[in-house]
């Protein structure tokens, strides 16, 4: 049976995190985010995994950060008026993107804060603060 486009990106992002890449595992994080979008998927899952993958853009001061927060942005216009489901804090977070195997979002986020950087639940607050502002003009 072919693997499905999920389990793909869940694959990757394993690989990612394996080979220690914070740009790459942002960009898994993002695609997994899209494939479980696109499939129907629980929005607090996939919305988690699209956080995911803007903190640690932002923390690394990557150049698709932009890119990122205007994804998170489109959640907030197409659950309008409510708020889209987001993780209300990094355990949460957290808590969610580690249910796939091999991902270790908590021990990169605290390697990337090391340089003096966001820390993980700063990096959230601001990554989901930046998108809201994009959403409302």
């Amino acid at each position: 049976m072919p693997e499905t486009p999920i389990r793909i990106q869940q694959l990757a992002l394993r690989n990612a995190y394996a080979a220690d890449d914070p740009a790459r595992c942002a960009a898994h994080h993002l695609n997994l985010a899209r494939q479980m979008e696109g499939a129907g998927g629980d929005p607090s899952t996939w919305l988690a995994h699209g956080v995911a993958g803007a903190v640690l853009l932002f923390q690394s001061d990557d150049d698709l950060l932009p890119n990122a927060l205007g994804q998170l942005a489109m959640s907030f216009v197409q659950h309008a008026p409510r708020k889209p489901p987001l993780p209300g804090n990094f355990d949460t977070l957290t808590a969610i993107v580690e249910q796939v195997d091999g991902v270790r979002f908590r021990a990169m986020t605290e390697r990337l804060s090391l340089n003096g950087g966001a820390g993980g639940d700063e990096a959230r607050r601001a990554v989901v603060g930046l998108a809201r502002l994009m959403a409302t003009g």
